[in-house]
C-alpha cells in the first residue's frame, strides 16, 4: 500500500488554520453565555431554554475532548510500541514518530480542554452559590 502526504515526516505539524482562532473565541463565547445564561430570573425564560442548549453544547465539547484524549493516548502507546521495533534511520519510524507527536499534542490539548470546562464549571457553581446561597427547590417551596 502507498500513502502520499504532502507533510515531510520529522516536520513540525502545521500552524492552526486563521479560522481556527474564531473556532476558538466562539467555544469562549458559549461557555461564558452558558454560565451567564443561568442565573437570568424566570422572566428570560426563552433566554434560559438558550442557555440550557449551550450547556448541552459543552457537555458535548467535553464527552469529545475525553474521547479523543483516549484515542490519541492509545495512538500515543501504539506509535510508540511500533518505533521501538523499526530500525533506525528509516522513513517508517520517521513517520510513526511524527504520528506519535501528533497524537501527543491531541492528548494534551484534549486535557487542556477537559481542565478548562471544569473550572468554568466550578466558577458557575460559585457564583450561583454567592448569588442564591439557599436555592429552593421549584417544585415543593422547600430549601435544597
Amino acid at each position: 500500500m502507498v500513502v502520499y502526504s504532502g507533510v515531510q515526516p520529522g516536520s513540525s505539524p502545521p500552524d492552526p488554520s486563521p479560522g481556527s482562532c474564531l473556532r476558538r473565541k466562539m467555544f469562549l463565547l458559549g461557555i461564558v453565555i452558558s454560565t451567564i445564561l443561568p442565573f437570568w430570573t424566570n422572566n428570560w425564560g426563552p433566554f434560559e431554554i438558550i442557555g440550557k442548549q449551550v450547556q448541552t453544547v459543552v457537555e458535548t465539547v467535553e464527552d469529545v475532548a475525553e474521547f479523543v484524549e483516549k484515542v490519541a493516548d492509545g495512538v500515543e502507546k501504539v506509535a510508540e510500541d511500533v518505533a521501538d521495533d523499526l530500525p533506525e534511520g528509516g522513513k517508517l519510524k520517521d513517520v510513526v514518530i511524527y504520528v506519535e507527536k501528533v497524537a501527543e499534542t491531541a492528548a494534551k490539548n484534549a486535557r487542556l480542554v477537559e481542565e478548562f470546562i471544569d473550572k468554568v464549571e466550578e466558577v458557575e457553581r460559585q457564583v450561583k452559590s454567592l448569588i442564591d446561597p439557599n436555592p429552593i427547590d421549584q417544585a415543593n417551596g422547600t430549601n435544597l
